[in-house]
This record gives C-alpha cells, sequence and structure tokens, in this order.
C-alpha cells in the first residue's frame, strides 16, 4: 500500500515542497509512485540506479557552451558519470565538485587537426534564474543491492545537489542523521557522488552540514540577514539556503576541501559565514568609495575566521576582473603558518608550498609585493623599512589584516600604509573595537560583520563555557591586582621581549604568586580536579611566567605519581564492575603525558639554573617533537600542556576541554585564552575555565564588551559559573524524576530495591517510558544533557541524592538503547515463543529436515496470541526488544538478498501505524503485525532449501533471474542456470584478489555473468530484457565484495 501523503511525517515534507514551489519557484514533483521512468518519463531518468537527470543535464549542456559541439557535450556528460572504483565517496564527491564548479574538461579536435583542452560549464552562476531547478519528492534510488526511498532531492541542471531527510516533529533530528542518512552513503552512494550539502529537519529545528562530516558539524542556518534574532524553523532554512542565488552562490564561493588531515574535511560555510563575507564582498565592490577601508569583520574567536578569510578571497578572485594580489597579515609566527597552510590545504595555492608564500624578511615582502601573486603571507613586523619607494601596481591589492586589534599600530603599521596606498584593507578580530581604541577604525572603518561571543555559543558555532572560581574554595592567598599590574602583564602578552621589564613592574605580585605553599596548593587541587573530570577531554594550565610554568609541571608531576598510588589502593575494596571502571581510569592517568611549552630566551640554561630548575629536558622535547600537533590529536595521550603566553592566540585545539588559570589576564588577551577551550569538537558539550587568580571581575568586564552588539543590547553571559552548574544538575535531576512520575513510574522503588530485584526495578522505569517514541525521545534528551553536565564536575561535589538519581536515570536510559545483539536474539525469540508455542501447527517434511522445523503461519491463533501477549509484565519494553530483533533481521536479510526490500517497507508501516496510535489495543496489534512479519521473514529466508538450492546465493540470483510467466519446465531450466552460474562465479572468485579495484577482473565477472544469462530460454526472455538482469548480478556480487 503506498504512504499517505498525509501521514505526520509527510506533513514536515509538504510544506518544504510547497514552499520550493511556490516562493522559490522550484519545479516539484512527488515521485514515490508517480514516477515515469524513460527519455519522456517524469525526470527522464531510464531507471532508478540514475541519479543525474541526463535530459536536463544535457540541456543545459548545450545551451550554456555554445562553442561545444553536442556530441562533445554527451562526452561531457560521460565524463561527469565516470567513477573511479578505488576512491573513497568524499574523494568522488571532490572530483565532482571540481568538475561542477570549475568545467567539465573536453578534448576537442581542431580543424587543423590538433586536440585542445576545453571545459563544459554545468551551471550559469552569473544569471541562477537560467537554471533548472528542481525538487524530486520521495525518490526511489535503486544502489547495488538495496533500494531507498529520499524525502526530497534538490536538483540543478539535472545534478543532485541537494540531500533532505525528513523526520516527524517529534523526533530527534539526530536520528535522521543515524539512521537514514548513514544508511543511505552505505547503500544508494551515487546519490552523493554530486551532493553540495545535506540537510536534517523535523520542522522545528534544522541542521544543514557536508558528506563525511560528523553530527557536532551540522549547523543551523538561523538568520536571512545578520541583524536577524534567527529562528530554527525549515522554512528559515530553505529560504537562506535554497533561495536560487544563494544556493549556487553557496555552491560556487562557499565550499571548501581542507586536506590538512587524512581524510580531507568538506566544508560548507556556516550561515554566521556566508553573511558576513558577503557584506564584505559588497564592501570590497564599493572599495574605491570607501578609500579603500573595506571594514572590520568581528567574528568571535572558534568561528572560523581563518576560513572566513579564505572564503572572501576566493570569491573575489572568482567574481571580479582582474588579478588582485591578497596579503595576509599577522603579527606573531605560529599565526603566520597556521593561517598559510590553511590557504594551502584548502587548495588556494595553485600546488604552491604554503613557505614559499610566506615573506621571509622586509626585502623579500618588497620583493613579492612588487609581482603579482595571488597571495603573501607576512607578519606585520616585515614592513619594517621606511625608506622604500611606495608600490602603486596596476592590480588591486588587497590586505586582509588577522587580530587587527593588536597588528594595525606601531611603526610597522605605518610603513605598510605608506607603501601600499592604493590597498584595499579589512581587518579580521576575535575582539570587538573597544571604546579607547581609534586606530583600528582609523585605518580599517567601522564593522563591516559582527558575530559576538554569545551568538556563537547560541548558534553552536562555539561551546558554552563553565566557570569555576577555586582560589575561594582553596583560600588562596592572592595578590591585589589592580590596573596596572594587569595591564603590564596584557603588555607581556602583546611582547615576550618585555618580560624582564613586567618582572620589575610586578616584583611584589609575582613574588606572591610564586610562593612555593601557594603553587604547590593549587598543583595538588589540579591533579585531584582534572583527575576527577578526566573523561571531559584536553587540559591547558596558564601560568604567569616561564620558571612558574615549569615549577608547576614539577610539582604536578609529583602530585600525580601520588594520585595515581591512593586510587591503585581504592581497587582493594571495590567490587568487579567499579573496579574495572577504576582500572580505565588509571591506566588513563598512567597513559596521561604532559609538557610545559614556553618561548625560548638568551641564556635560559643559566636563567633557570638559578632557580634550581633544568629547562633542557622541556626544550628538548619542544624541538625534537611536534607537540602542537600531538595535542591537537584527541587520542593522543599528550593531554595536558603547561604555558605562560604561547598558544594562547591563534592555537586551535579542539579536544581541548579545561584551561586553569594561575595569570591576571583581562580583555583581548584574557578573552583570546580562553577561547582555546570554546571550540567544538565530536563528542565535546563544554569547556571549562578553572580559575586560581582571580580573574572573574576580568572575565565579566570582557564578556560585557564581546556580547553586546552594535544596538548596545547586551546578551545572556555566556559563560556560566560552577555553582550555577550544580543548580542546573539539580534542576534537571528533579525534572527527569517528576518525568517518570508522570509515566507512572517511581524511582524510589528503584533506590529501594536489593539484589535481582533491582535489575526488574531497572525494566519496569524502561517499560514505563518505552510506553511511546515520543516519551523515549524526550526522555533520553534531557538524560543525555544531565550525561554532559556530569562530565565537568567530580562526585565529591554533588549531593549524595543527586549522584544516586543519576546512576539510576544511567541504568534506564542504558537498559532502552541496548542493542539487541545476535547472543541477545535468540533468548528473546525464546521469550516470545512461549507465548506462541500453545497456538500454532507444526508440519515436518523430509525436505524441511534440513533446516529444522517450519512453521505454518495460518494455524497461529493470532486472537489468542493477543490476549497471552497482553498478560505479559513489560509490554513496551518486550514491544521495544521485538523491534531491535527484527531490525537485525532485516538487516541481514537484505544484505543476503536486496530483494527482501518489501520486508522492510511492510515493517515502516508497522511501525508508522504504531507511533500515530497508542492504545492498548494498537499495541497489541504492533505485536502481532510484528510476529507475523518475523515469521514470514524466516520462512522466506529459509526458502532456498525448499527450492532445492544449496545456498541462498542461488535462491537470490534465481530470484533476479524469475518471471512469473514461466512454464514448469523452464523454471526448471532457469534454477539450472542460477546454479551453475553462482558456482562459476564462485569458483573464479577463489582465483582473485580484490577483483572489483581492477577493470580486468571486473569484466572477467562480467563475462561470466553474460555468457550464462545469454542461455536463457529465448520465449520468455527477450534479447532487450537481458542487460538488466545482467546488471543486477553484477551488481549484486560486487556489493558484496565492497561490504566484504
Amino acid at each position: 500500500m503506498p504512504k499517505s501523503r498525509y501521514s505526520e511525517e509527510a506533513a514536515v515534507q509538504i510544506p518544504a515542497g510547497e514552499l520550493l514551489r511556490d516562493k522559490l519557484k522550484w519545479d516539484v514533483f512527488y515521485c514515490y509512485d508517480e514516477e515515469k521512468l524513460g527519455p519522456d518519463g517524469t525526470l527522464g531518468r531510464n531507471s532508478y540506479e540514475e541519479v543525474l537527470l541526463e535530459r536536463d543535464l544535457m540541456n543545459a549542456l548545450v545551451e550554456l557552451n555554445e562553442h561545444l559541439s553536442e556530441e562533445e557535450c554527451a562526452r561531457a556528460l560521460a565524463s561527469l558519470k565516470e567513477v573511479f572504483v578505488g576512491d573513497t565517496l568524499l574523494a568522488t564527491n571532490e572530483k565532482k565538485y571540481r568538475m561542477l564548479r570549475d568545467g567539465i574538461p573536453v578534448d576537442r579536435k581542431m580543424p587543423d587537426g590538433s586536440t585542445r583542452k576545453d571545459r563544459a560549464m554545468v551551471f550559469d552562476f552569473e544569471f541562477p534564474q537560467n537554471n533548472h531547478f528542481v525538487a524530486a519528492e520521495e525518490l526511489w534510488v535503486k544502489g547495488p543491492m538495496h533500494r531507498r526511498r529520499c524525502d526530497l532531492v534538490g536538483f540543478v541542471n539535472g545534478v543532485p545537489l541537494l540531500f533532505v531527510e525528513f523526520k516527524r516533529h517529534d523526533k530527534d533530528v539526530y536520528v535522521a542523521y543515524r539512521d537514514n542518512y548513514t544508511d543511505y552513503q552505505d547503500t544508494i552512494p551515487q546519490i552523493f557522488y554530486y551532493n553540495a550539502m545535506v540537510m536534517l529537519s523535523n520542522g522545528l529545528e534544522s541542521k544543514v552540514g557536508t558528506l563525511g562530516s560528523p553530527y557536532e558539524f551540522f549547523h543551523e542556518w538561523k538568520r536571512l540577514r545578520e541583524t536577524d534574532s534567527g529562528s530554527v524553523a525549515l522554512e528559515t532554512m530553505l529560504m537562506g539556503i535554497c533561495k536560487k542565488e544563494n544556493l549556487l552562490d553557496l555552491f560556487e564561493n562557499f565550499i571548501l576541501f581542507d586536506h590538512y588531515d587524512t581524510p580531507a574535511a568538506k566544508i560548507l560555510a556556516r550561515n554566521h559565514q556566508y553573511l558576513g563575507v558577503n557584506d564584505a564582498v559588497e564592501a570590497y565592490k564599493d572599495r574605491e568609495i570607501r578609500n579603500g577601508r573595506l571594514g572590520v569583520f568581528w567574528h568571535t574567536q572558534g568561528s572560523g575566521k581563518s576560513y572566513s578569510m579564505v572564503f572572501l578571497a576566493e570569491k573575489i578572485r572568482r567574481k571580479f576582473a582582474g588579478s588582485p594580489t591578497f596579503l595576509v597579515l599577522t603579527d606573531r609566527e605560529e599565526l603566520d603558518k597556521q593561517i598559510s597552510e590553511t590557504f594551502e590545504s584548502c587548495g588556494c595555492l595553485a600546488g604552491v608550498p604554503a613557505e614559499r608564500c610566506r615573506a621571509t624578511s622586509g626585502k623579500d615582502l618588497i620583493e613579492k609585493l612588487k609581482g603579482n601573486p595571488s597571495y603573501v603571507f607576512s607578519l606585520i613586523q616585515k614592513f619594517n623599512q621606511d625608506d622604500v619607494e611606495e608600490i602603486r601596481p596596476d592590480h588591486d591589492i588587497v590586505i586582509l589584516s588577522d587580530e587587527a586589534h593588536r597588528s594595525n599600530n606601531g611603526i610597522c603599521a605605518e610603513n605598510m600604509m605608506r607603501l601600499l596606498p592604493t590597498a584595499s584593507r579589512i581587518g579580521f578580530t576575535g575582539t570587538p573595537i573597544l571604546e579607547y581604541d581609534n586606530l583600528t577604525s582609523r585605518t580599517f572603518g567601522g564593522y563591516v560583520s559582527i558575530y559576538d561571543f554569545n551568538r556563537a555559543v547560541e548558534d553552536g558555532a562555539t561551546v558554552p563555557l563553565f566557570y569555576e572560581n577555586r582560589s575561594d574554595k582553596l583560600s588562596i592567598e592572592n595578590p591585589e591586582l589592580d590596573e596596572e599590574l594587569m595591564d603590564a602583564v596584557e603588555a607581556a602578552d602583546l611582547d615576550e621581549e618585555q618580560a624582564e621589564k613586567v618582572e620589575r613592574e610586578l616584583s611584589h605580585g609575582v613574588h606572591v604568586i610564586m610562593s612555593e605553599t601557594r603553587l604547590r596548593e593549587i598543583a595538588k587541587d589540579f591533579v585531584n580536579h582534572y583527575s576527577g573530570i578526566w573523561e571531559s577531554g584536553k587540559a591547558m594550565f596558564i601560568c604567569v611566567n616561564k620558571v612558574t610554568t615549569v615549577m608547576m609541571f614539577n610539582y604536578v608531576q609529583e602530585y600525580w605519581a601520588e594520585a595515581i598510588k591512593a586510587e591503585e589502593k581504592k581497587l582493594r575494596d571495590m567490587g568487579q564492575q567499579e573496579a574495572l571502571e577504576q582500572q580505565r581510569k588509571i591506566d588513563w592517568m598512567r597513559s596521561t603525558e604532559m609538557a610545559v611549552v614556553i618561548s625560548q630566551e638568551q641564556n635560559e640554561i643559566a636563567n633557570f639554573d638559578k632557580w634550581g630548575l633544568d629547562i633542557r629536558p622541556h626544550r628538548m622535547k619542544m624541538e625534537e617533537r611536534r607537540l602542537d600537533d600531538e595535542f591537537k590529536e584527541a587520542d593522543n595521550p599528550l593531554r595536558v600542556v603547561f604555558v605562560c603566553a604561547m598558544w594562547l592566540t591563534g592555537f586551535d585545539v579542539k579536544p581541548l576541554a579545561a584551561m586553569y588559570f594561575d595569570k591576571p589576564m583581562k580583555a583581548h588577551g584574557l578573552m583570546q585564552a580562553i577561547a582555546r577551550a570554546n571550540r567544538v569538537s565530536e563528542g565535546k558539550s563544554n569547556g571549562l575555565i578553572v580559575d586560581y587568580i582571580g580573574v572573574v571581575k576580568a572575565l565579566r568586564k570582557a564578556l560585557a564588551d564581546y556580547t553586546s552588539d552594535v544596538h548596545g543590547k547586551q546578551g545572556e553571559d555566556p559563560v556560566i559559573d560552577k555553582d550555577e552548574l550544580l543548580i542546573r544538575i539539580s534542576t534537571l535531576t528533579r525534572e527527569i524524576e517528576f518525568f517518570l512520575e508522570d509515566q507512572g513510574y517511581d524511582l524510589e522503588a528503584l533506590f529501594t530495591a536489593e539484589g535481582f530485584e533491582k535489575v526488574n526495578q531497572i525494566k519496569n522505569a524502561a517499560d514505563a517510558v518505552a510506553a511511546t517514541d515520543e516519551a523515549k525521545k524526550h526522555f533520553g534528551i534531557m538524560a543525555r544533557e544531565l550525561f554532559k553536565m556530569y562530565k565537568f564536575v567530580t562526585s565529591k561535589e554533588i549531593e549524595p541524592s543527586l549522584v544516586r538519581s543519576h546512576d539510576a536515570i544511567r541504568a534506564i536510559y542504558a537498559q532502552l538503547n541496548k542493542r539487541v545483539e545476535k547472543a541477545d536474539t535468540t533468548d528473546l525469540m525464546v521469550e516470545l515463543q512461549k507465548i506462541v508455542d500453545d497456538h500454532i501447527v507444526v508440519n515436518s517434511t523430509e525436505e524441511e529436515q534440513k533446516s529444522g522445523t517450519r512453521f505454518d503461519i495460518s494455524g497461529i491463533d493470532f486472537s489468542r496470541l493477543s490476549q497471552e501477549f497482553a498478560k505479559a509484565k513489560r509490554p513496551h519494553l518486550l514491544l521495544d526488544d521485538l523491534r531491535g530483533v527484527i531490525e537485525e533481521r532485516l538487516a541481514v536479510a537484505l544484505r543476503e538478498n536486496p530483494r527482501r526490500i518489501d520486508f522492510f517497507e511492510r515493517y515502516e508501516q508497522i511501525i508508522e501505524s504504531y507511533n500515530s496510535e497508542q492504545d492498548k489495543a494498537s499495541i497489541e496489534k504492533t505485536f502481532n503485525d510484528l510476529m507475523r512479519l518475523s515469521q514470514e521473514l524466516d520462512e522466506k529466508q529459509k526458502e532456498w532449501i525448499r527450492e532445492g538450492f544449496d545456498n541462498q546465493q542461488q535462491m537470490t540470483v534465481f530470484e533476479m533471474l524469475f518471471k512469473d510467466e514461466l512454464t514448469k519446465s523452464e523454471i526448471k531450466q532457469v534454477k539450472e542456470i542460477a546454479t551453475e552460474l553462482v558456482k562459476t562465479i564462485n569458483d573464479r572468485l577463489a582465483e582473485m584478489v580484490r577483483w572489483t579495484e581492477k577493470p580486468e577482473t571486473r569484466e572477467t565477472i562480467r563475462l561470466i555473468i553474460r555468457d550464462k544469462v545469454w542461455t536463457l530460454p529465448e520465449r520468455p526472455y527477450p534479447e532487450e530484457d537481458l542487460p538488466r538482469r545482467i546488471d543486477e548480478i553484477f551488481n549484486y556480487y560486487y556489493s558484496m565484495a565492497q561490504a566484504a
């Protein structure tokens, strides 16, 4: 029975299609049971395997490439369809993207017999309305083994650029990622060969991302203009992304493939980047009117400024006439290296190593600027010559100044302005222009784009930060930190060579901070605190100066070793489960490596010797190893670094979860530092700021500056006090307890249960929650949020009653979400069989003895079965487990025989009906329907034995060849052909290694299939019917080999 277009799930999809059709003027087709195949069909597809709409694509190629003949356009289309079997899905996607954006390479034969390289354009980027936009709803796509129905696929000129997966409003968007999108990459990979972006939505919440991205990197699209307050609804995302000019702009100018790591990361601009960069492009368009001052691009730290610079530069290069030179300026060597390598890894430097594009000296910088390179990277300090003639080239120079609040002042900046009087200038900064900062505005102009700290947290571009003041809890004596003191330390951040001067200015304060008693107390607390949140991520400890950095490292090593011994002693009194968990923590502590990271200075060995410290082993580690790369790797055991100035700006470490401050800081320096902890990373929910020095006043002041928008409105404080976190934990725990009570379960029953009764109570609680999918979803969301919060607290900080509730909630959550493994399947089915056993008729034949007993389903008294099921203690949980078993069986059946898709569709219809009604009768009906489905699937899976085949493969190939019109003798003949074909292929495959990777071995298998299929009886198998069957059998074997 075809799925109703008015089901709850379709209620999200229908308005989406109507918006695309009525407001955005797309052509929309409903394809579930209405698509007609063929050249003149609905979409022009000849089969469900096709994902390119070749009719539309060929029309676009001919229309957009008047210089090419139709035959050359056809060759371009064929080239676009070619896929190298050894490529990963992401590698294929990148190759197709470059062809679609830059044009498909075509070899043209010229009249004189020579060959010339040309390109066939697929899209008209200049005039978006000239392209054909089609949305196909409920589109069937047939993969090598499976058939899947895509909720919505968006085509532009026949190319599937947009993939959308919908869920009902009561389902978590994550389910669309986990269950559907992930599955489709395996089962119908061809739909993603040409894909630009993936949308996931339940109507109320929407996310957009790219192929290969973890769910954490799917983001919201909340605004059509930068000043909008923001809405996560699907309508906003569709209007913002699917407007014709926006979609093509995003495709052409806002997608990157970053090859810094393997595999590469496909990056789509976030909402704030797209809006901000386009505002900056408009400013560039008016550069003459603006006297070269393009503005200040204030996007808070961690929100992707480096990529925004890449997007901006590449769009200007692509969309404007001429050949501009982009001069990318920073004020620190590590930033210069990092940003130049970002441009290189994103393919912007045309294969030239980043090192060759970086200015090595003031003289080298001048020479580079006198030419016309696409990119030059330099420190602002390289503008150190004041007697050089002005450079006035006949091409544009665009200065992209990173950390503009630091790099735009001083004599070097003046030299730059004088040397490049015609250059356009835009300042990038993660910090706002403060009241006293006139130079930044004078150099670059006012704001061109704003994305502040608070909005970044709201949008998920950065993670929330929790603040914990431990200096008060430890009663640590800290010096009075007046404005003069903090100004001096801030200056030290700007220039490490001023360290000696700062030492004098801070003579009293530093000695208090450096006292051994104080440092030891902090080191001991750090060990206890960090080992207590050991699952949260990596840590950075910030010290007041280099000497203190090494001191703190030494003290921490001492207390860390003591802590390991103390943890090992606890093992003696623990039960088995607690001991296993404790041993994991001990192993983690033993494997954890720590390092000092400080810059070099003259006479450092002698200077450290005076303090009784040895800098040499630390310096050796810094010189011989790539500590920066090691610290960025989430799984690398280098988990703690001790710093004083290095790595506090422009150094992105996504797994960094906690920062420990024992250095007075304020304003820019403080915000730059805490931004190290707010980067989004897989599995990371929050960052933690631990304060030993009393920076809270400066932190509040900085946050006030960093979260005020241009209209002077103050946002909610994005840094949350640790005490508030504890209150949140308490509140959420109580909410979950009340929710369980509403579902009919009192946690007190679990608290007071003893022995085996505790297990029964966990199941009772899970059964109460499993009453509806919506209840399960709501409980899961609250529980996961609670578990995230616990990562940043220790058990000693939480009330015992809350810890007790947390453990109970985790047990219930685990029961609800346990996967029914193959080993469990038998146990569950035995339990269900007890209900069935008395109500079936058993037949036994000689043939069936090969596989044991077969059930006659028609003999089951399902009304009696329903009555027995009603007596079950936990019907919701039993039904949930049954679903898990059937899903596992369906997955196995589909792997073995892709023609079992009809069972999967029946299962979906049963569950859809179950979710639409939640009374007792519907639950019992669902149970009966699922049992029928399970029994019938068992029957089908054993059919190869009854048909006289030796294995499932022979049965699968026979089904691929079978036709209803066959006579008895023809059926026998087809069976023999299927049996011989499978045996021949398997014998040949046994002699081959990785046959799918070589064209000659693939062709060998195809020839075996072809030769055998051509022996089918001629009457029921006309010649035009054979190629489709050959392809289906070949794809079956190919897919099995790929999955092995």
